[in-house]
């Protein structure tokens, strides 16, 4: 029976290599932002008439999903991931309010998301941030998950968490870096970071459909993540 799709949002993050940028923090080897470059010309001599570009980006590149292992040593990699995981019912938290900065508590989720939410579900945190991505104070701009927030989806059975905002900020006096993107990998919740366009979603129980990369030994992979509205 054919799927009845009315309409796909893109909620995606554009990557273009003249304007796509990352944040380089301490610890890295070395910084890999994303590149596309031309590896044959169409009119190349013995080029068969083709043009083939390559890429260079980290995995963490644009919208992405993180499996556990990015967090915990020994967690699930990518492809130890059910593909159910990636495609399924999601829906929409409003947390508009939360701007510029401000928390989100686990009484702003259940307001939000609490009478729609089931187990398995994936959830879409909404803030609009992403609108200016690594402009206008973005990072400082973005509000943060309280330990109680954290607890709230793992305590609903949440499957995925995306943001649509950098997801990185921390409650006040929080034990580690990154705290609640840890929290969730340790409970084998994927996170999917840097969704956008979530304004354009109308409904608040959609489609999501994010599918990674077919990688072996890997921790993420992009995504090319959309909502379908029936």
């Amino acid at each position: 029976m054919p799927l009845a799709i009315r309409k796909i949002i893109d909620i995606s993050l554009e990557l273009d290599d003249s304007k796509f940028k990352m944040r380089t923090p301490p610890g890295f080897k070395r910084d890999m932002q994303f590149q596309i470059e031309v590896l044959k010309e169409h009119d190349a001599p013995g080029g068969a008439g083709q043009i083939v570009r390559g890429v260079h980006m980290r995995l963490h590149a644009g919208s992405h999903i993180d499996a556990p292992e990015h967090n915990v040593p020994g967690g699930a990699q990518v492809h130890q991931l059910s593909l159910e995981t990636f495609a399924g019912d999601a829906v929409i938290a409003d947390l508009r309010h939360a701007v510029p900065g401000k928390p989100i508590s686990a009484e702003d989720l259940e307001k939000a998301a609490g009478a729609m939410i089931r187990r398995g579900d994936r959830l879409l945190l909404r803030t609009d941030v992403n609108k200016q991505y690594m402009i206008n104070d973005w990072q400082k701009r973005s509000p943060y998950l309280t330990a109680a927030a954290t607890q709230w989806c793992i305590d609903k059975g949440v499957s995925v968490v995306g943001y649509d905002f950098y997801h990185g900020n921390d409650e006040p006096g929080s034990p580690r870096v990154f705290n609640s993107s840890r929290t969730f990998s340790e409970h084998g919740i994927v996170t999917m970071p840097y969704l956008n366009n979530l304004d354009e979603i109308t409904e608040q129980r959609v489609t999501l459909v994010a599918l990674p990369l077919k990688l072996l030994g890997a921790e993420a992979s992009p995504v090319r993540a959309v909502v379908l509205l029936g």
